[in-house]
């Protein structure tokens, strides 16, 4: 619910004023508990030596989430730091709230059995379990801080001897964030670098690493007083295939050259519309909303006319149409879009993210982007064959000890692929059944 808030806070563009206004404060803090709540987690994470680890804690909390809140702190060694502190009965709340999410999808199932909302469950409990593991949060940090810095952004850096799976310790980024300063006070200028280089950062990330923020309100973006913009908060993120990262070039590419067609194309490639859909309904709907939002303010735009017509034409397709298919990551990647667009405006009022976005799709567009993306393509297909041989010690490996399980199984596989009729899929099968038997066979000797 908190998350929900903030996405209501951050799109004055979409939802009510009064509603917006009343979900605020959730863009940058959530109810706060009391330090004395939260030591447990901390004698947990350090087996009661948390002096150890921490010479001071600030009890008041700089800010405050839906799973925990950061407090102020020293290291050791004199060290400034940010320690983030998951709130000690997480897990029971968060699994009655899937079921609740489980029995709300199940009821809205029934109303439209045609629209796969079981995905929107599963990803919701993806995002849910990853949140809750703020190891997995410093990986991610460690892995999207070069992204950023390319883009003149910066991710804390995370001090790994001082961190445990509910116990985060980061780098201390002074500053307020934009949900705190005044924006308005920012200049022009520099409040358009801001969103330039966000919105080429999220791009980069969505096109290139195929790793991406989920969570990018007002309140996980901060400015220190020197003009340093800091990225916080990289619990909720979504992986992008390499197969995906291509389409979604295309289709900013089409986007770039106003190509409608190309971009209903690389729908298709993401995995969108499936076969048999009515391509042609899509296309013309796909592009008259390409030409009504393409050049207006959100604000302007909501509550007018216009905006109830396309908002009726939109559900009427979506109700009758069978052949869309969203991919699993389409509920935190389209949440990431949308607070990056709430961002872009507010910092740039009278703009839109197509607007801001457009002039910045150049390279995508250009002749040396299909080499571009085919080297990238094939690129990460060549890793994935290189790791194939890890992955299948990897798999292999628990059953290594005692009797040598794993060369047994591939034996008997082998043995029931040379059973199949002759042809191509015998072949395939035979060898893939055997690389793994060697596989076996040699982890077994060593």
């Amino acid at each position: 619910m908190i998350k929900l808030g903030q996405y209501i806070a951050s799109r004055p563009d979409f939802f009510p004023l009064p509603y917006v206004e009343a979900c605020a404060a959730l863009r940058d803090q959530a109810p706060a508990r009391s330090f004395a709540a939260m030591r447990p987690t901390l004698e947990r994470a350090y087996e009661g030596r948390v002096a150890d680890h921490l010479s001071w804690i600030d009890e008041t909390p700089l800010a405050s989430a839906s799973f925990g809140q950061v407090h102020r702190a020293r290291t050791r060694d004199g060290q400034t730091v940010a320690v983030k502190i998951q709130y000690p009965d997480l897990g029971p709340a968060v699994a009655m709230d899937l079921r609740l999410v489980r029995l709300a999808l199940a009821v809205f199932q029934w109303l439209y059995p045609t629209w796969p909302l079981h995905l929107l469950g599963e990803e919701v409990a993806r995002t849910s379990r990853e949140e809750q593991d703020y190891l997995h949060e410093g990986l991610v940090a460690d892995r999207l801080r070069p992204v950023l810095a390319k883009r003149g952004l910066r991710a804390p850096l995370v001090l790994w001897p001082h961190t445990r799976e509910k116990v985060l310790v980061m780098e201390f980024a002074p500053g307020l964030t934009l949900a705190n300063c005044d924006i308005a006070s920012l200049d022009p200028g520099e409040r358009r670098r801001i969103v330039d280089r966000i919105i080429d950062a999220w791009l980069d990330m969505l096109t290139g690493e195929g790793l991406v923020h989920g969570d990018p309100h007002a309140g996980n973006v901060l400015r220190s007083d020197d003009g340093t913009v800091w990225i916080l908060d990289f619990g909720m993120t979504v992986e992008i295939g390499p197969a995906e990262r291509s389409a979604y070039r295309r289709f900013l590419a089409s986007l770039a050259r106003d190509d409608v067609d190309g971009m209903v194309e690389a729908l298709v490639r993401i995995g969108v519309v499936v076969p048999g859909t009515d391509k042609a309904a899509l296309r013309q709907l796909a592009q008259e909303i390409y030409s009504g939002l393409g050049q207006l303010d959100p604000r302007t735009f909501k509550g007018s006319r216009r905006e109830a017509e396309l908002a009726g034409k939109v559900w009427s397709f979506l109700s009758s149409c069978r052949g869309l298919v969203f991919p699993r990551h389409t509920v935190v990647l389209s949440r990431g879009l949308g607070l990056v667009e709430g961002l872009c405006g507010d910092l740039v009022p009278g703009s839109n993210l197509l607007m801001l976005a457009k002039s910045r799709l150049s390279d995508l567009a250009s002749p040396w982007a299909a080499i571009k993306d085919a080297t990238i393509v094939w690129g990460d297909w060549l890793k994935q064959v290189r790791r194939l041989p890890e992955r299948i010690e990897s798999a292999l490996a628990p059953r290594r000890e005692g009797v040598g399980l794993g060369a047994v199984l591939c034996a008997i596989l082998l043995l029931a692929a040379l059973q199949l009729e002759p042809g191509s899929g015998r072949t395939a099968a035979a060898l893939c059944a055997g690389a793994a038997l060697l596989v076996a066979v040699l982890r077994r000797g060593a």
